[in-house]
Order: structure tokens, then sequence, then C-alpha cells
């Protein structure tokens, strides 16, 4: 009796352990789907990177992330790095097959006070490739919290002095009463003037790189600079000692210039007509001028080597002759002159003739004489020359006797 009495009093405690321990199984198991445990278990979610200049003064691990106002995941943690901050977006597995891999992101807040969320954007062109675990994507803003306002604006008015500050607002109200309009305009014209001055801001740029430049050659220069306006002080002196003297010589300058006034005023005619048939000779010189330094080179060099045969030394001459072929006597109508010669302007072999160029070719030029018409390859007897001299010209034609 003793042992069943034990038995019935033992099941009532075993029935509440096995009980008890129903209870933390159904709890555990309840919290650890709440907390999404056993579902990231079953499905893993999708872990992507957020990158943000900042993430904000109330972003916090649990924050949600919305794509077009429904929820898609969870912000799972906030860090900071060097060039801002870092989000790591839990994406739900079911919403990340239907959010692009080139989406975009940016963190907003609920209210001007309340806590940040994420929204993910859909880009113009979304892609057609589901985003993955790893990816990362870029902020395009964060939304500026108001208390970060608050802060800045309290350090500004700690460091302004209220009277001052009161004494500045009520300046510029009494300047500002009653002039809205010419205010407007006044805008208006900046507004205009900074339209037209837009497009040149590239070459103001470029202008200011140069103007550094020129600033730094200056700089070198100064010196330079300094001791010419000190050479400049020196003349200037000069020029107030002899100011007498320089008017003297204005005055005389003055008379020289009524003078000479009154000599053109009545020669004008004249020395016009005197330009006018100057101009074929000028344009004649202004034709062959390339030639003219060849010509006056080679003279040079001829005036040197006849100096040295020539007796140029002061004691000796020195002459090494030659029996040249004669040429064929002047003829009367045949060899008169004539100015008819083309062609130019040429140097030949001008400023300098080397030995093996000797003799040089001769240019026949319609001038009324060639010396080397009869193309005589041997001596030529010519008696007809020899009686225009012994008997006084006999031989000569008679419209020239």
């Amino acid at each position: 009796m003793d042992t069943s009495r034990r038995i019935r009093s033992a099941a009532p405690r075993l029935a509440a352990g096995v009980l008890a321990t129903l209870l933390v199984l159904a709890v555990t198991a309840t919290c650890l789907a709440f907390t999404g445990w056993v579902k990231d278990a079953v499905d893993p979610p999708t872990w992507v990177t957020l990158r943000s200049d900042r993430g904000g003064l109330v972003m916090q691990p649990g924050a949600l992330v919305k794509l077009h106002g429904v929820e898609v995941g969870t912000v799972g943690a906030v860090r900071s790095v060097a060039d801002g901050a870092v989000v790591e977006l839990r994406i739900d597995a079911s919403a990340a097959q239907g959010i692009p891999e080139n989406i975009e992101a940016r963190i907003a807040a609920t209210t001007i006070f309340g806590s940040k969320f994420v929204t993910l954007t859909e880009p113009e062109n979304p892609s057609n490739s589901p985003i993955s675990s790893g990816a990362v994507i870029a902020s395009s803003s964060v939304t500026v919290e108001v208390n970060t306002v608050f802060e800045t604006l309290t350090q500004v008015l700690s460091a302004v002095e209220p009277d001052k500050l009161n004494a500045t607002l009520t300046s510029l109200a009494t300047a500002l009463g009653g002039r809205g309009s010419e205010l407007g305009l006044s805008l208006d014209d900046t507004n205009a003037l900074l339209a037209a001055v837009e497009p040149r801001v590239p070459t103001l740029q470029r202008d200011i790189v140069s103007g550094a430049n020129v600033t730094e050659t200056l700089a070198d220069a100064t010196p330079d600079l300094l001791t010419n306006l000190e050479s400049l002080t020196t003349t200037g002196r000069s020029i107030v000692d002899k100011a007498g003297t320089l008017d003297a010589m204005l005055l005389s300058v003055i008379g020289m210039a009524d003078v000479g006034n009154q000599v053109l005023s009545k020669n004008a005619e004249g020395m016009s007509s005197f330009v006018h048939e100057l101009k074929p000779t000028t344009e004649l010189l202004e034709e062959y001028s390339p030639e003219f330094t060849c010509f006056l080179q080679g003279a040079d060099r001829a005036r040197v080597g006849a100096e040295e045969v020539s007796g140029g030394n002061g004691r000796t001459m020195l002459l090494n002759s030659t029996v040249l072929f004669g040429i064929p006597p002047y003829t009367y109508e045949s060899d008169l002159p004539r100015v008819a010669a083309s062609g130019g302007p040429r140097c030949g072999a001008l400023p300098f003739v080397p030995n093996d160029a000797v003799p040089t070719p001769y240019v026949v030029a319609d001038t009324g004489s060639n010396p080397f018409r009869a193309r005589n390859t041997g001596p030529v007897v010519s008696p007809s020359s020899i009686l225009d001299f012994l008997p006084g010209g006999l031989a000569a034609p008679a419209g020239a006797r």
C-alpha cells in the first residue's frame, strides 16, 4: 500500500515537469520564430552593403528597408569608416528576387525628428538580374536631421552677441524697408549677369591659371623692374634739370614743323607727282630685291680677292694674264642697248663661286649685247675692225660717219 501511495504522489510532479518542459520549448520556438532565426535557417536572407557619406544620427540596427513603401528587409548593422558610413542591409530572400542588382538607395526619415530608414528606388533602366548577397550600393542622399540643424544654429548663436545681432538685423530691415521692388530688380539683374557669366566660367578659369603664370613671371622679373624704375628715376631727374633746354628744343621743333608745313604745302603737288613717278622704279627694285644680298656679298668677296692681287697689301701687284678669244666688233643698230630683259631675280652662283664652277655660264638676255653670239671656238681675223681704226673709221656704216 505504501508503494502505490508513493506512485500516486509522484505522478502529478512528473506531469508538471513535462508540462513545464513543453511550455519552455513552445516559448523558445516562438522567440526564435519572432526573431527570424528559424526563417533565416530555412530561407537565408540576402545581405547587401550600403555605403553613404554618413548614416544619420538616429539610424539604428533593426531599422526598416522599404521598396515602393513595402518592407523588404531590415538594417543589420551600422558602422563608421574613414570616408563615411557602412550600413548592412538584410533583404528577405523572397523580396530579393524582385530587386534589380542596380537598385539605388537613400536614407530617409519618417518625420523631422523620427528615426531613419532605408528606401530603395529602382533606376530608369532596371537590370534583369536580381540583387545578390555581397552587392554594394551607394546612397544618393541622407535626410538632414533637424537636431543637427538646431545644433549648428546653437553653435552660431552662442558665438554671436544678441544685442549686436539685433542691431544688425534692425539696420538691415530699415535699409530694405520699402525697397522690395528695387531688391527684386537687383536680384533679376544679378541672375542675368550670372547667366551670362556661367558659359564663360571655363574661359575665366583658364585666364586665372594664365594670370597665375604671368604673376610668377612678373615676380621673377621684379628685381629687373625695380632696377629699371631706379634708372627711370635718374632719367626723370635729368629731364627736370634740363627742363629749360627741353622747352627751347620743343619750341625749335614747333618752329621747324611750321616751316616744314609751309614748304610741303607749296610743293605738295610736285612731291605727289615725284612719288607717283618713283613707283615703277621702286616696284622694280622690290621685284629684284632678293638678288641684292647675294650680289653685294659676292662683290665683297671679289673685293677681298682683288685686294690680294692688285696691291692691296701696299707693296705688290700680282698679275696672271692670258689670251682670250676675240669677240665680234660692235655693229650699229644690232648692238644698240635695249631694255627688254626678262626673268629673275636670280643669283646664279653668287655669293660664292667655287673653282670648279669657273667660268660661270653666261646668261643670255635681250639687252642688245651678246659677246658670245658668234660662238667662236678659235682665233678669228676680222679685217673690217682694222679698217675701222687705221683710216679713221672709213669702214664704219654711212649713217655712223
